[in-house]
């Protein structure tokens, strides 16, 4: 009796001992609110970047059983990017061990089916959640704070069980630099008639939004971290990104998407998909959360949002209804909108059950429903641990075993532009799709293809991801009903590299057989230079032509480019291709490039100027702005940005030889940010409020635009012999304000008629314009809500030139467009003289986000069209 007494009391010594060891835990682990100084989702608050981050390492250092804090590099500015695990102490004590599990299942080759149950049996779920991607949408780095604290310190049966089977990766911001710009402005503002209102700058320094469009190509500093450092060697079964929307829609989307689904995605991650969105959407009913939308708003079509969906895993997103940042606004349910894509929030649907009823909505309340959301996706997870991981495994035996073409892709070397090319492979590479190249000549579907021949076999773990990308899109024609206008997609329609980026690239559709070896890294020889030579001509085919001659002519070198075609050695060296002349051994050169000695006469070569650029820069910030820097960073191309106060100050012929007009409406260029007499003139119930969170009224000296005052001076400007480069929606600027001899020929045609909302066109090339030197005759353009130009044959305007032409067919190559005989025979580029000076109007995006290699040398050879060279242009009309 004694000794059972005893027992007794010593298990009740331990018990209270672990009891208390857990509270002292707890209490040495701060809350959100103990750091910060207020509770997350108060109105008006928002911790910056710093905050943030020192939190998570106070947490790492109060749990370091259980959390990890790890710095994997710098943003864009310069911001620590990091990265925070969390699990059990098992887990972490063996992370090692369990990524190695996550490898050896993400390639079935490697595994046999018992190794890979035993496997499957052993490891654990892996889930990531990326946050504030998009830094208005400020809530979800601080619910983050507070859901991981409640996960280390509220000990649930639900937490220990994500604890134990899942290994929980969170990037508290995928944008650090945005989110602390987003605080402050914010913070700046707070208790102003400017409380709420939307930054009047990129929330990411260079492309804004677009860093959600940015999963393919990986152009930017923080979509290269994210997939480089956490998806590649991760392979998480499931990436939920978390977001947020307007104010007057439903409270929170979660999945299914809405149609169309792109038909590369398995279908069994399509229903993974459905399962965890629904299984979210319950839980959120569960809590009595109200106005929960699925499949709605949101497509599951394009890469450029969902890379986990060919990578093995899915990509669940959920977007809530916004405040004004951190002020809280009110909505009547009246003023809810109707005409949402695939429900109304206003009216109870099968996939809408529950409307909110309107009313006050705040910071907190994002704040909850969030924290519900990462709670039940993480936990579903955890309970079906063994499924998610065994179709993580079947993924990819269900790719290796695909059936039915195409076989492959082949990229032969003679390419137009080798270094484009090699980028095109090396940013696949990068997505983990593997290359081939060809160690003898080889055929395949009829046609003989040479040795050094690049190969992509689509019978590959992420064979998927490499055929969306390489292949031509078939968007399909959706309609708001049958006969009636175009169903807007959520983003674009079209992604296909090759057509994109100039490569050419054949699609394979029989099993062939070639002695092939595998290659990591695709390059092309590099560049030489000899160094005795008096002058080099180098071909202006490739964009990096243009980055070379930027190095050059900053090691010293002089530049010029042929004005006619010149016979050297044996080979014919077109217009257009570049001079170099002077010492250049200093310069570093980009690979692929070929220079050949030569001794040109001066009667043939006109010599270049480094062009003085100016970019406009709106205050209603532009994403097209910001692609546009981005472009001319990467080849080295000075510039200066120009403001509406800069623009209206005039003088520009003494800055400036050439000024590009990004992508923008002519209102916004002109009126710009509305002044605070028409923004009170709009005050008043729920649409204000809807307003400011989407805008809302700024500081003065952030309104106006340009106006008429900066509209004088860009004429003068271009008058007066400079030239202004206006791209997609800009050029009606140059048509409506300046008068160029040009109209667009889709002004007020409706879109039933004629609808092409992001798609890959054909265009007919003058490559004899200096425009176009460098270029295919036959290019693909990226085409969105674009204009088309026919001239107007105004004498007094001047003669305008067309450089590109749509022809007298049908020109889609990718995507989706209705009413292509709106286009026929139409021009897409114009040179339009005024004055002395130019306007070169693009009738389509050449920059498009960083992806549109194929027409880069069009807006180059524009930053480099003005003084002499546009004689040239001017001769060769007709």
């Amino acid at each position: 009796m004694e000794t059972r007494t005893m027992r007794t009391l010593f298990r009740l010594a331990v018990f209270h001992l672990v009891a208390l060891f857990a509270f002292t835990l707890q209490a040495q682990i701060p809350s959100p609110e103990q750091h910060l100084g207020f509770p997350v989702g108060e109105d008006r608050k928002l911790a910056d970047w710093e905050q943030v981050t020192t939190y998570f390492q106070k947490l790492a250092a109060a749990a370091p059983d259980r959390v990890r804090f790890e710095e994997i590099g710098k943003s864009t500015l310069g911001k620590p990017f990091v990265v925070v695990t969390i699990s059990s102490p098992e887990n972490m004590g063996q992370l090692a061990h369990y990524q190695q599990i996550q490898q050896r299942l993400s390639d079935p080759r490697g595994v046999s089916r018992d190794e890979a149950e035993r496997l499957i049996h052993e490891g654990k779920a892996v889930v990531l959640i990326t946050c504030t991607v998009h830094s208005t949408e400020v809530a979800s780095t601080q619910t983050a704070m507070e859901f991981v604290y409640r996960l280390l310190t509220e000990n649930t049966p639900e937490h220990q069980e994500i604890l134990n089977n899942v290994i929980f990766l969170l990037v508290p911001s995928l944008n650090p630099d945005g989110q602390d710009m987003v605080v402050k402005w914010y913070r700046k503002y707070v208790g102003t008639p400017y409380e709420g209102a939307q930054p009047v700058e990129l929330y990411h320094h260079y492309v804004g939004h677009d860093d959600n469009r940015d999963w393919y190509m990986f152009t930017q500093v923080e979509s290269q971290l994210t997939v480089g450092k956490i998806q590649n060697p991760w392979h998480p079964e499931v990436v939920y990104d978390v977001h947020q929307m307007g104010t007057g829609s439903a409270r929170l989307f979660v999945p299914p998407f809405l149609d169309p689904v792109d038909p590369n995605v398995d279908p069994l991650l399509v229903q993974e998909t459905n399962m965890l969105g629904t299984s979210m959407a319950g839980a959120l009913a569960s809590a009595g959360k109200q106005g929960v939308a699925i499949n709605a708003i949101y497509d599951f079509w394009t890469p450029a949002r969902h890379y986990q969906a060919y990578h093995g895993g899915l990509r669940v997103l959920t977007e809530s209804a916004s405040a004004r940042l951190a002020s809280p606004v009110r909505v009547r349910f009246e003023d809810l909108d109707q005409n949402g894509l695939g429900y109304n929030a206003q009216r109870a649907s099968w996939n809408f059950p529950d409307p909110w009823r309107g009313g006050e909505w705040h910071l907190r309340d994002i704040v909850d429903y969030q924290l519900i959301a990462y709670e039940a996706c993480l936990h579903t997870v955890a309970q079906n641990r063994e499924m998610f991981v065994r179709n993580f495994y079947n993924l990819g035996v269900r790719a290796m075993n695909r059936k039915g073409g195409p076989y492959a892709f082949v990229i032969p070397p003679d390419q137009h532009d080798l270094p484009t090319a090699m980028k095109m492979l090396n940013t696949l590479r990068f997505g983990l799709v593997e290359i081939q190249r060809a160690k003898q000549p080889f055929a395949a579907d009829g046609m003989q293809f040479p040795a050094g021949s690049w190969v992509i076999q689509l019978n590959q773990p992420y064979g998927s991801y490499a055929r969306t990308l390489l292949e031509r899109q078939k968007y399909p024609d959706l309609r708001e009903y049958p006969g009636g206008p175009p169903k807007r997609p959520y983003d674009v329609t079209a992604q296909t590299l090759p057509l994109l980026m100039g490569v050419k690239t054949l699609e394979i559709e029989q099993p062939f057989t070639a002695e092939l070896e595998k290659v990591d890294g695709p390059d092309a020889a590099p560049a030489r230079v000899d160094s005795r030579a008096r002058q080099l001509l180098l071909r202006s085919d490739s964009d990096y032509a243009f980055l070379a001659v930027n190095r050059l002519a900053k090691a010293g070198a002089t530049i010029a480019r042929l004005s006619s075609p010149l016979h050297n050695g044996g080979h014919e060296f077109p217009a257009g291709t570049f001079v170099v002349s002077g010492n250049a051994a200093q310069a570093k050169l980009p690979n692929g490039l070929e220079f050949t000695a030569a001794d040109v006469p001066a009667s043939s070569a006109l010599a270049v100027k480094a062009p003085r650029i100016g970019i406009y820069t709106s205050y209603l910030a532009s994403m097209d702005e910001g692609w546009t820097r981005w472009l001319f960073d990467q080849f080295e191309f000075p510039y200066t940005r120009i403001y509406d106060k800069d623009v209206r100050a005039g003088d520009l012929n003494s800055r400036f030889d050439v000024i590009v007009l990004p992508d923008q409406a002519v209102n916004a260029i002109v009126n710009g940010n509305a002044r605070a007499a028409a923004a009170a003139a709009g005050e008043g119930g729920t649409q204000r409020a809807i307003g400011d969170s989407q805008g809302g009224r700024v500081p003065e000296e952030f309104t106006g635009g340009i106006g008429a005052a900066g509209v004088e001076a860009l004429n003068l400007f271009v008058t007066q012999g400079g030239t202004l480069v206006t791209l997609n929606s800009a050029s009606n600027f140059a048509i409506e304000r300046l008068g160029v001899g040009a109209r667009n020929v889709l002004q007020g045609v409706a879109n039933k008629d004629f609808y092409g909302p992001g798609s890959i066109l054909r265009v007919d090339v003058d490559p004899a314009h200096p425009l176009a030197w460098g270029m295919e005759r036959d290019t693909a353009i990226w085409f969105e809500h674009s204009p088309a130009f026919a001239p107007t044959f105004d004498r007094a305007a001047g003669d305008v030139v067309n450089v590109a032409t749509y022809p007298g067919g049908n020109p889609l190559m990718s995507g989706w467009l209705l009413g292509d005989q709106f286009l026929q025979q139409h021009a897409a580029l114009l040179d339009a003289p005024l004055g002395r000076g130019h306007v070169v109007m693009f009738g389509f995006r050449p920059q498009y986000r960083g992806q549109s290699y194929g027409t880069f040398k069009l807006l180059f050879n524009a930053l480099y069209y003005f003084g002499p060279v546009t004689q040239l242009g001017s001769r060769n009309q007709g």
